[in-house]
């Protein structure tokens, strides 16, 4: 695979989240969970960050911390949900200490063996493979850490 297909598939995987905001408000409903914080727009532009009561996708009503009644869900604009980065923290983790690693060890055979000809990809897949475990894990690790907020509904606004 080259790079070119690589850094593909890498950004697709990252911003596949944000494809999800393409639907419906009442599938956007049907996701949340009790608990989770959401960021939401709403017609006139206020903008509300708050944590999950209750959800009933069936009647677009949603429960919020704080609120003294339900919000419409037909008055969203945007809805955000708070996430980690764990997924974006494992992808760069692994892309970064991978190729890092395979370099090391492409370095490393040439210094220890006679011949840099038998130097090729039988050493730095290993290296690359390696590498890329462990810091998909040390990523991960660090991504769970930092906070995302993901869209999951977006109105689509019409001219005119």
């Amino acid at each position: 695979m080259g790079r070119a297909q690589v850094a593909l598939a890498l950004s697709t995987l990252a911003f596949a989240s944000d494809l999800c905001a393409q639907g419906s408000i009442e599938a956007a409903l049907r996701t949340l969970k009790q608990g989770q914080t959401v960021r939401i727009r709403v017609h006139g532009g206020d903008r509300i960050e708050s944590r999950i009561i209750s959800v009933r996708a069936e009647s677009l009503a949603l429960w919020l911390d704080g609120a003294s009644a339900p919000l419409d869900g037909a008055a969203i604009d945007s809805l955000w949900v708070r996430g980690r980065a764990t997924s974006t923290g494992a992808i760069v983790g692994a892309v970064v200490t991978g190729a890092g690693s395979s370099a090391a060890g492409l370095a490393f055979c040439k210094a220890v063996s006679e011949s840099a000809s038998s130097c090729g990809s039988d050493t730095t897949v290993p290296f690359f493979l390696a590498g890329a475990a462990g810091g998909a894990l040390i990523g991960a690790a660090i991504g769970a850490g930092i906070p995302k907020w993901r869209l999951r509904y977006a109105r689509v606004s019409t001219p005119g």
